[in-house]
């Protein structure tokens, strides 16, 4: 929970409606933040009281003669550009709502289905990105870090395995290619199980790097491992105690595998696009 001092945005489904109740009782049947400071001003007089003496004190306890109710506060609480003075003290929150809603802040967000520290966030953010640009400095949202951090992280790992790697079927050894397939696919799930709510939508993105992850463990990695992998390690365990491939190489001795140009060929395709994926996930994060 924030300090009580400090401002945070109004939401803006709460401010639409205290726009439509400040319209509606307007003689004039208009918005503007004079018409609805001199509301509140008088919602404060006859009515708060009755909802919350706390709230009714702390206001009746200024001297100001507009109650701190003036235009420019009810417009910072509006406008939400990002300044430093823009948002709202929880006292003028608290008020808002109870004009509105004859609700407290907290109990409005419960009614609307508001998650406060989302908006609390939302506040840090935009004022960030207005200090960043005031300051001529590129502003980079906290969702779009996360993006980024998402994506070099599953770059790094085809990259820094075979996945990334075209096989050498000369040198390579496939026990070792699915360990570290193995290890891959651990990761990138163990990645995807992080992903932000807020980011789920970009899923059914197909360009973006969450749907190239997915598409990673469940079209790549997925078809290739379960039809080959279970049977080509069961029958490599049993012909390493074969005294007939005894002194042959492991490169030697995987060639023994009855199925091992098929194996090969569907590892060398595999291994294509996920060399594919690392390319395209590249071009995501350069």
């Amino acid at each position: 929970m924030e300090k009580e001092n400090n401002k945070i945005f109004v939401h803006e489904k709460i401010l639409q409606k205290a726009q439509e109740k400040c319209e509606l009782l307007s003689e004039k049947k208009v918005f503007n933040f004079k018409e609805l400071s001199n509301q509140l001003l008088y919602f404060f007089e006859f009515e708060l009281k009755g909802l919350n003496k706390g709230l009714y004190s702390r206001y009746n306890n200024n001297n100001n003669s507009d109650k701190g109710l003036s235009t420019t506060t009810i417009g910072n609480a509006w406008k939400c550009e990002g300044k430093q003075t823009d948002g709202a003290i929880m006292d003028l929150r608290d008020l808002i709502c109870y004009y509105t809603f004859k609700l407290n802040w907290s109990e409005t967000l419960e009614l609307l289905k508001i998650d406060e520290e989302g908006e609390i966030q939302r506040t840090i953010e935009k004022k960030e990105e207005y200090k960043t640009q005031k300051e001529g400095t590129p502003y980079i949202s906290k969702e779009i870090l996360e993006k980024k951090r998402f994506s070099n992280s599953i770059y790094i790992e085809l990259i820094t395995r075979k996945a990334g790697i075209p096989i050498d079927e000369k040198n390579d050894i496939i026990e070792e290619i699915y360990n570290s397939w193995y290890k891959l696919f651990c990761d990138i799930r163990e990645e995807i199980k992080i992903i932000p709510i807020s980011q789920l939508k970009d899923v059914l993105n197909p360009e973006s790097t969450q749907s190239i992850a997915i598409k990673i463990l469940n079209d790549i990695l997925r078809p290739h491992l379960t039809e080959h992998q279970a049977k080509f390690r069961s029958w490599l365990e049993k012909a390493k105690q074969n005294p007939e491939y005894i002194n042959l190489t492991p490169q030697e001795l995987q060639k023994k595998y009855p199925e091992y140009k098929s194996l090969m060929k569907s590892l060398k395709d595999t291994n294509e696009m996920l060399i594919e994926s690392a390319k395209k996930l590249f071009e995501i994060i350069k």
